[in-house]
């Protein structure tokens, strides 16, 4: 099913293939969520555009991503990268955001919702994960609160008798008027991991913006809070975290952009993807009965 976004009411199901969209709405803003996954697909304050961009068709496909919008990845990240060492796993990104996430009934308000994944909860084979820790087992659980400000918190919990690693990030696309004319800010003297060479060679930051354009950026920074400057829609998008130890900084490019899946040529130029991540050589290692929270602020 291909769709325009026209957003459904809180108990809506999209054409009858079992994907709910929440909707949240108060008087700071609106926001709508999917249970599959619990990806964001739209957050805007009372007044202002769409801060959270998604590419202007997208659909639903079991076992597929959604495009755009604010995927939680976890278990790993991207390809994977636990204990020393690069893995190769698929899906991309982990089987997090291709999983049904439970909504917390009771936590559903117009400002919040709350989403548990639990792998006591998943069938077997619904949970791939390291060859080395085969018997895993954690709750997950992902907040959303949306008003003026929109956070997102997951909270991981090792609920198995041994101890588990994971990597996570809020891979938060970002709208802006276009990519062109945005420049983030806060960066200037930190040293960053360039995913667009082989290796991933460490760099330092100097110039005072990460600027964007045809030639893909995609940098693993250590921990920041930035600002990003929009001069074409006139506004600057604060961005802060806790328990994230890098921000990732992601933008296509125009090859990449017009490869991107269910976005049409030069919709690339319309976002730039800054996420909270613990990943790489910051994995989270947990002993059984710990939990690990990261989070992630936009206003």
């Amino acid at each position: 099913m291909v769709k325009n976004i026209a957003y459904a009411t809180e108990e809506e199901t999209l054409m009858g293939n079992g994907v709910n969209l929440r909707t949240l709405t108060n008087d700071g803003g609106s926001a709508v969520i999917s249970d599959y996954g619990a990806h964001l697909l739209r957050w805007a304050p009372a007044g202002q555009p769409d801060v959270i961009w998604t590419p202007r068709t997208w659909h639903f496909e079991a076992g597929q991503p959604v495009g755009g919008g604010v995927p939680v990845c976890f278990p790993w990240f991207g390809p994977g990268f636990v204990h020393g060492g690069q893995t190769a796993k698929r899906p991309i990104h982990g089987f997090a955001r291709l999983r049904q996430w439970a909504l917390d009934e009771g936590a559903f308000t117009g400002a919040r919702v709350r989403y548990v994944l639990d792998s006591e909860r998943l069938t077997t084979g619904e949970v791939p994960w390291i060859e080395d820790e085969p018997n895993v087992r954690f709750h997950a659980a992902y907040e959303v609160c949306a008003s003026d400000t929109l956070t997102m918190t997951l909270t991981v919990t090792n609920t198995g008798g041994e101890p588990m690693s994971y990597e996570a990030a809020l891979h938060s696309y970002l709208h802006v008027g276009d990519v062109l004319g945005a420049r983030l800010v806060g960066l200037r003297g930190a040293t960053y991991l360039d995913a667009t060479e082989a290796g991933f060679p460490p760099k330092l930051q100097e110039q005072p913006s990460v600027m964007f354009g045809d030639q893909p950026v995609d940098r693993v920074y250590s921990d920041a809070a930035l600002e990003l400057q929009d001069h074409v829609l006139g506004r600057v998008i604060r961005i802060g975290k806790t328990g994230s130890p890098q921000t990732v900084v992601w933008n296509p490019g125009e090859q990449g952009g017009n490869a991107i899946a269910h976005a049409k040529t030069g919709e690339w130029r319309g976002f730039v993807a800054v996420e909270a991540a613990a990943c790489r050589d910051r994995i989270v290692a947990l002993s059984p009965g710990e939990s690990y929270m990261l989070s992630q602020s936009i206003a």
